[in-house]
């Protein structure tokens, strides 16, 4: 394990394995989506994620996609580099004057955009220390929840395979009793579930397909709202809410992924042997019992949601359901507050994307960087109405 280059921090980030899902309900009135689309294609990306309703493109395809784009960025005049962690900044009479790499070098600039991701969390803590204006957000917890994809097929098409269908998938919704939302989340046909730690001693998991979509199993993260309630006001205390979770996670599987089934989640004890749904894990796993992981108004919201959503999907609640946890990462637990020039309270800091608080996937979070691109063109060159 390399906290400095994981599956949250290598080249694309997260977004490179959790499988390249393109749906986005962003309004778009400028068009940036499609732009966004074009330069995927551009770079090798297949030319019908521009038109089907659910565009995806695969871990697979995107490791290739992303190093195409890096290398047209080159030949055009940028600069990559690896292995090179934004340890401080210098701010002057309100602007940013330089920013430090890895604790030794300085770099001069007025501009510096902070496409973080949200799991740079030592960044925000740098961030904050330097009274760079941010505030919690709500964001959501959960585990991952793995079914037979014919399972889902059947429930959605009528027949449990069929060439000319994709594998089928499901999006689902349920307010619990105790007012917790509950929801799917990166729902992945197809799929595997993946080891997508970031910090030694914690652990979380994600989902991810490749292109075809082709394993035996759909899995799907199953998480519940959260806010500052549940974790205070500090800017910083949403981080180690989710820190709290992911080392119970860790702690409980010894370092591997905590796994249960469904029937043995429900009544507290730890499961003992697979059942009817195979394991498809990227990461070792180990049976623990999930319910030591949440706060009991977790459990319950997830226990109760799982028991309605048979009413969508026959079976859903079947007990050899195989659980994992913990989902921790689904959005960004920090807002980085920018005013309606991009800019933060620090003049040329320019908070960008999913990790500060403004996108919520890899489309939004693709169109919110033309956007903030848009801002820094407009300072040099102001845009003209009519272009």
């Amino acid at each position: 394990f390399n906290p400095n280059c994981n599956v949250q921090f290598g080249e694309g980030g997260a977004g490179t394995f959790s499988d390249g899902k393109l749906v986005s309900r962003t309004k778009d009135k400028a068009f940036r989506k499609k732009k966004v689309f074009d330069i995927f294609i551009e770079n090798g990306a297949d030319d019908k994620i521009a038109y089907i309703s659910k565009p995806h493109i695969g871990t697979d395809k995107l490791i290739t996609i992303i190093k195409n784009i890096r290398e047209k960025i080159i030949s055009m005049g940028g600069e990559f580099r690896y292995n090179s962690c934004l340890t401080n900044i210098d701010i002057k009479e309100n602007k940013i004057q330089k920013i430090e790499i890895n604790h030794h070098e300085w770099l001069d600039t007025n501009i510096l955009v902070l496409a973080l991701g949200h799991s740079a969390r030592d960044t925000f803590k740098m961030l904050y220390e330097h009274k760079i204006l941010m505030e919690p957000k709500p964001f959501a917890v959960g585990i991952r929840i793995q079914h037979p994809q014919s399972l889902i097929n059947l429930n959605q098409y009528g027949l449990t395979n069929h060439e000319k269908l994709d594998p089928a998938s499901y999006k689902l919704t349920y307010k619990a009793s105790n007012n917790r939302g509950v929801y799917s989340f990166c729902m992945c046909p197809g799929g595997f579930v993946i080891n997508a730690s970031s910090e030694p001693g914690k652990l979380a998991i994600n989902g991810m397909s490749y292109n075809d979509r082709g394993s035996e199993n759909a899995n799907s993260a199953l998480i519940v709202t959260v806010s500052s309630k549940d974790y205070g006001n500090n800017p910083l205390d949403g981080i180690e809410f989710q820190r709290d979770l992911e080392k119970k996670a860790y702690d409980l599987g010894n370092g591997k992924i905590p796994v249960q089934l469904l029937k043995d989640y429900k009544n507290n004890t730890i499961s003992t042997q697979i059942g009817s749904v195979k394991p498809l894990f990227k990461g070792a796993y180990k049976f623990a019992n999930i319910n030591d992981i949440f706060p009991s108004s977790i459990n319950f919201a997830l226990k109760e949601a799982i028991e309605y959503f048979k009413t969508k999907i026959d079976n859903y609640n079947m007990d050899d359901a195989l659980l994992a946890a913990v989902e921790s990462r689904t959005s960004s637990p920090v807002r980085i507050i920018r005013n309606d020039k991009g800019e933060s309270n620090i003049l040329g800091l320019y908070p960008c994307g999913e990790g500060a608080g403004y996108a919520g996937g890899i489309t939004s979070a693709a169109i919110d960087g033309i956007k903030v691109a848009e801002w820094i063109a407009s300072k040099y060159q102001p845009f003209k109405k009519d272009s």
